[in-house]
């Protein structure tokens, strides 16, 4: 047997008892003989002194049997953390806004109970309001079942002629009109006139102002 075979067992027992010493520093105080038991303990381990004889079970050396609990590990990859985070996030954040939507209305549910005969009362007077309300038209011209025509203007093609009366005639006061275009040659140029009709003489002038033709000549042309 070497030197360091010979003297391993000792150092073994020396730490032992040196770990003990400190474990018990604490209690000196109440128990001064302590330290000569925790001695007097470590002196009655058996250690072999040959390495390979055969070992001997904790409970044969006096020694507590060391019990493990067995740990499971789940292995996941990053990704699958972060999905975990996520789904335990989502379901923490449910719980919460459901118990905030149940304080909400346990809150407003008595508020909206008293307010409901007056929104109820208010959307049927609505109702009959709108229902009896009257009709209102816009005011128009009393166009005569015969009359004259007056001119509004004169264009340099009949497709111009025919755009000024769809913009005239979309007004309402001068939706009874009826247009006529009238091409005529004026100084070698060829011209189309607007005229509407039938107006009588008294709703010329008024004709010429719905339509924003301020000359005098538009209530006299026929």
């Amino acid at each position: 047997m070497t030197p360091a075979e010979a003297t391993r067992p000792v150092l073994i027992a020396l730490a032992c008892a040196s770990g003990l010493a400190v474990a018990g520093c604490g209690a000196v105080d109440s128990n001064p003989h302590r330290f000569s038991a925790m001695a007097e303990n470590v002196a009655a381990i058996d250690i072999p002194l040959k390495p390979d004889s055969p070992r001997r079970a904790a409970e044969q050396a006096g020694l507590r049997p060391a019990r493990f609990t067995p740990v499971k590990v789940a292995v996941m990859d990053p990704h699958a953390m972060w999905d975990a985070r996520d789904v335990q996030a989502g379901i923490r954040h449910e719980v919460e806004d459901t118990g905030l939507r149940d304080a909400v209305i346990r809150v407003t549910q008595p508020v909206v109970q008293a307010a409901a005969p007056a929104v109820a009362k208010a959307v049927a007077d609505e109702a009959v309001a709108r229902i009896h309300a009257p009709l209102l038209r816009p005011a128009s011209l009393n166009i005569p079942i015969e009359g004259r025509t007056i001119q509004l203007g004169a264009y340099s093609s009949p497709a111009g002629a025919q755009q000024a009366w769809a913009r005239l005639g979309a007004r309402s006061d001068l939706a009874g009109l009826s247009p006529v275009f009238e091409t005529v040659q004026v100084n070698g140029r060829s011209l189309t006139r607007l005229k509407v009709g039938p107006v009588s003489t008294e709703t010329a002038a008024a004709v010429c102002r719905s339509a924003d033709v301020a000359d005098a000549w538009c209530a006299r042309n026929s």
